[in-house]
């Protein structure tokens, strides 16, 4: 288990290094490092936010739900996964939280919500971008069960993303969800009806849903661009003539 944990910290360190790498050295996805990256505090209300954090728990919970009921779950890497936790010593779990709880939400948000959807969106449209960020979001992942879920899951994260103009809000629904799907592994996290209940499958699915609907309407209102033919001054005179 120790041995697992470690190469997935290692592997969330090379998409955190792919990331900082592109936006260091590819033009096109913004004049700075922070916006090519998307590390900005974004436009996205408190209230949004947490809207996005709900919709992006219950759609995980939907979609495990989902791949439960229609017999999926058995023998792939997310069932190997949920028993490797479960069965962990003390130690591993803690290490578990640190690995699939919080390291994802830096490296795999850094590198496909961060960098990869900015350059993206600097050569397509939004949707678009938003689109193909999740599909190599789903590829990385490799098996089909969790690719697809990936997928769609890297489709909401995306989506917040780029309506918020920031990785923040990304990183923090990744964060607490793959904590919360710890700690559920381990028993510490309640959940409610049977795992492969379809209708709750679907209910999670649908406020999924709604939250991020509701999420993408409560932004901040875009800065006014700058003028370049006015002075940093102009515009802002109290009345006191300043000569």
């Amino acid at each position: 288990m120790a041995d697992w944990l470690w190469r997935g910290l290692e592997l969330q360190l090379l998409w955190a290094l792919l990331a900082l790498g592109g936006a260091l050295l590819v033009p096109g996805a913004g004049p700075r490092l922070g916006d090519r990256l998307g590390l900005g505090p974004g436009r996205l209300r408190p209230a949004g936010l947490a809207l996005g954090l709900v919709g992006f728990i219950a759609l995980s919970n939907g979609l495990h739900r989902a791949i439960v009921a229609l017999g999926g779950l058995e023998g792939t890497a997310l069932a190997e996964l949920e028993r490797l936790v479960r069965e962990a010593s003390a130690r591993d779990a803690a290490l578990a939280l640190l690995v699939i709880g919080l390291a994802p939400a830096l490296g795999e948000e850094l590198l496909f919500r961060g960098f990869l959807l900015r350059w993206l969106a600097s050569r397509v449209r939004g949707p678009a971008a938003v689109l193909g960020s999740a599909a190599l979001f789903g590829a990385a992942h490799l098996e089909p069960v969790h690719a697809a879920a990936a997928f769609v899951l890297g489709l909401y994260l995306g989506t917040l993303g780029w309506r918020a103009g920031s990785v923040r809000a990304p990183m923090l629904c990744h964060a607490a969800n793959n904590t919360l799907a710890v700690l559920g592994a381990r028993g510490l996290v309640p959940q409610p009806g049977p795992a492969g209940d379809p209708w709750l499958a679907g209910l999670a699915l649908a406020v999924a849903a709604a939250c991020l609907a509701l999420a993408s309407g409560l932004l901040q209102p875009r800065p006014p661009p700058a003028d370049p033919d006015r002075g940093p001054d102009e515009g802002h005179s109290s009345g006191t003539d300043r000569r």
